[in-house]
């Protein structure tokens, strides 16, 4: 990852007030009777050499904090950070997560990490420095029945769409498949899932409608719109952020409704950033 200065920290965390809480039903409302599973995979520190991340860990407690408050049960959501982040210990997590869906559950993936992109493909790079391609990925995803929302905070996140996205699975990357991603080192968060979870779900910031509930595709455009703006004088470039495919308003806090039948679809270190 890159870094970000204090200067550019500054006008990311200036002004953040709390707003409705992160898009839920209010708070005297029963959840939803559904099956909701979730795997968030965070890895800041690796074996070896391999150069350390500052908001991984903290983008998987962010999401943690977001399901939990919109009434996922905490034995629902499985964390997998650091040296319990090895490439043994995700496969089985996807396993875990695939074997627990069904035609009306919820399901979510998010992955904080670094991302090592080699022979036009991509790998999740676990604590172990055994990498995960882009393929393997996809293929196990694709297993989701229900509704799922998959999300990649890493370099050329975007990459990772190898036939993932669909009517039912909304998939969201911090950036583009040939863009960097960057982090914010002294807020020790990533600048797209800060702006999208912490900010924007959390937050409640990202309230276009003032309803009192944030879709996650609510809480996409809000940090879309903000993230180029933050990473504009990286290095590397500004980092774009991606969102593809899932059918309606994707909300936390309702029960998914059976599958639509899939159709065809065409397919620094500069002012302290830190890329992925």
């Amino acid at each position: 990852m890159r870094r970000l200065s204090r200067l550019v920290i500054g006008f990311v965390v200036a002004g953040l007030a709390v707003g409705a809480p992160l898009g839920v039903a209010p708070a005297t409302a029963q959840p939803a009777p559904t099956t909701r599973s979730a795997l968030l995979i965070g890895v800041n520190r690796f074996v070896g050499n391999t150069r350390p991340n500052y908001g991984a860990v903290n983008d998987v407690a962010d999401t943690r904090e977001m399901l939990i408050r919109a009434g996922w049960r905490s034995e629902d959501i499985l964390v997998l950070t650091d040296e319990g982040a090895r490439a043994d210990d995700i496969r089985n997590g996807l396993r875990w997560l695939v074997d627990r869906s069904s035609p009306t559950s919820v399901s979510a993936f998010h992955y904080s990490g670094h991302v090592k992109q080699a022979g036009g493909a991509e790998f999740l790079w676990p604590h172990d420095n055994r990498f995960i391609r882009d393929t393997e990925l996809a293929s196990s995803l694709q297993q989701l029945q229900g509704r799922s929302w998959i999300n990649i905070s890493g370099c050329e996140a975007a990459g990772f769409d190898e036939g993932i996205s669909s009517p039912t699975r909304l998939f969201t990357a911090s950036s583009t498949a040939t863009e960097k991603s960057y982090e914010l080192v002294e807020a020790g968060k990533s600048v797209f899932t800060m702006l999208m979870v912490d900010q924007g779900m959390r937050k409640g910031l990202a309230d276009e409608n003032r309803d009192g509930r944030v879709s996650v595709q609510e809480a996409f455009r809000y940090a879309a719109t903000r993230a180029p703006e933050i990473t504009k004088g990286a290095a590397n470039g500004p980092q774009h952020p991606v969102m593809r495919g899932g059918s309606g308003d994707f909300f936390f806090d309702e029960v998914a409704t059976p599958p639509v039948a899939p159709t065809k679809t065409c397919g620094l270190n500069l002012l302290g950033l830190c890329l992925f």
